[in-house]
């Protein structure tokens, strides 16, 4: 192929992707993120129209036109997403078909997109069950996601700890240790913690930056590790006798 050829052919490539929409290009990063029982309504705005009486709203999920929906109060425009939604991501999109037969059908709307994330599922784990009062200091309880949940990217789980002492809330957690970790998914014991019977609770609930997810207080799991801090044996002195 010579060099005239190829610069034409760059130059008809490069015409067709100007005729390309915009949405062609773009991500399909979630303008919401749903979790649990969570909905939300879309409401659509129809640049330089007001639906009228007998208008047909046409939504598309996920790339499949729906019913249409004969236009008689602004709520006839509204799309509900269902809070049994499936997890994944879900696109919707909307055009208006006026009922003057004069008028043209508008254009289908950009995608808005959806996010059902999956019930939280979370592990704690540590080392051991059993420790020292002198042990406790390298006793790293650790949270995590469960094996079997996959999180979609740029969502993540933040783990909040809370303790109890023989059965007992621990209000100070600093008392026995503290957390670490990007998302505090690490809990490190401190040395000398008093002997008794110990459970370490991670909540962990989704996080999804500065996106929004409904409802808002998000969904949580919790787990929890159970620890036992035992007496260790002072050093021995011997005595001699005859």
């Amino acid at each position: 192929m010579t060099k005239k050829s190829t610069k034409r052919n760059l130059r008809i490539f490069v015409f067709l992707l100007f005729l390309l929409p915009l949405g062609a290009f773009a991500q399909s990063t979630p303008n919401v993120y749903l979790c649990g029982t969570g909905t939300v309504k879309l409401t659509p705005t129809f640049t330089g129209y007001t639906p009228v009486a007998n208008d047909k709203i046409i939504w598309s999920v996920d790339g499949t036109p729906q019913a249409p929906v004969t236009y008689a109060t602004a709520a006839d425009a509204i799309y509900n997403v269902p809070a049994t939604l499936a997890t994944g991501t879900h696109t919707y999109s909307v055009q208006v078909v006026p009922a003057d037969a004069n008028l043209c059908p508008s254009d289908a709307s950009d995608n808005t997109v959806v996010e059902k994330l999956p019930p939280p599922a979370i592990a704690v784990n540590a080392p051991g069950s059993v420790y020292c009062t002198d042990q406790t200091a390298t006793t790293i309880i650790t949270a995590s996601k469960d094996a079997g949940l996959t999180l979609p990217t740029g969502v993540s789980l933040v783990y909040t700890w809370s303790a109890t002492k023989a059965g007992v809330a621990i209000t100070d957690l600093t008392t026995v240790g503290a957390s670490s970790g990007t998302n505090n998914e690490l809990f490190t014991l401190k040395a000398g913690v008093t002997p008794d019977a110990y459970v370490f609770t991670a909540e962990g609930k989704y996080s999804v930056g500065a996106a929004t997810i409904v409802p808002s207080t998000s969904c949580t799991a919790t787990a929890f590790k159970a620890i036992t801090v035992t007496v260790k044996p002072g050093k021995a002195t011997i005595a001699i006798a005859p």
